[in-house]
């Protein structure tokens, strides 16, 4: 590793499955290299023999906190499916700033674009320590030739994830932060919500500088914007998680920023 933390060669887990736990309160970490596996997007509907012959294809890796995966401009060699740990993903601005884009938790992945991209469009580090499966790009092209309906889940993917950059763009240039925080709420809620009696309760534990650092904000507007929608009754938290009361209100913030 590099005195900046990108490893010069990704370090290979030697223990199989030996899964990292989060603080309490996170997203519990996958059990098995199988149930990882299956939450692939492109794997959603294959069988259990399927997912069986697919696993020998990925390899698991160990990364310590704030290590990279890769770093934006790396060359676009794997993909990985998060097994344990979080990941963000930084896009780097003209002034040398790092702003989250994503924070990813297991049965994610990221460096999708691994598969159809030459180098990587944003760097990925690990929030936590991490345990990830990496699929080489010259092992998805034989996963492909040997299951041709793999091109369809990726379609679904691409679509999917094109309309979350639309989304994302769109709150980037409203000029009020509210719209950009009500827009990352709902993108929350809909990845990583689970519904409760009263609202729906974000499953991950997002510090109030990740969501300043995703919506391009300083942390200060970001608490007050925050303690506003507590105020307003629209939110509270749970053990350190945003329990959501009126996830309406957030999308007509999210609309009218349109």
């Amino acid at each position: 590793m590099n005195a900046s933390g990108h490893p010069q060669d990704i370090p290979r887990t030697t223990v199989a499955g030996r899964a990292i736990h989060g603080p309490r309160g996170r997203v519990r970490p996958l059990p098995t290299k199988t149930e990882a596996i299956s939450k692939v997007p492109f794997f959603v509907n294959f069988t259990p023999d399927d997912i069986a012959n697919i696993e020998p294809f990925f390899q698991e890796y160990q990364f310590s906190k704030n290590q990279y995966l890769f770093w934006e401009g790396d060359a676009a060699t794997r993909m990985f499916v998060i097994k344990s740990g979080r990941v963000k993903l930084l896009k780097t601005s003209a002034s040398g700033k790092d702003m989250v884009l994503e924070v990813m938790v297991p049965g994610q992945i990221c460096g999708g674009g691994a598969l159809f991209a030459e180098y990587h469009r944003n760097g990925a580090q690990a929030v936590e320590p991490t345990v990830a499966y990496g699929l080489s790009r010259e092992s998805y092209d034989r996963l492909l030739t040997k299951y041709p309906e793999i091109a369809r889940g990726i379609i679904n993917y691409l679509g999917a994830k094109l309309m979350d950059a639309h989304d994302v763009i769109i709150s980037l240039v409203s000029s009020k932060v509210e719209s950009r925080i009500a827009s990352v709420i709902v993108r929350l809620c809909e990845n990583h919500g689970t519904r409760t009696k009263d609202g729906i309760l974000i499953n991950i534990r997002l510090t109030r500088r990740d969501i300043a650092d995703i919506v391009g904000s300083t942390v200060e507007t970001t608490i007050r914007t925050i303690s506003r929608f507590q105020k307003q009754g629209l939110l509270n938290t749970v053990a350190g998680r945003l329990h959501i009361k009126n996830l309406d209100a957030f999308k007509e913030m999210m609309r009218a920023a349109r």
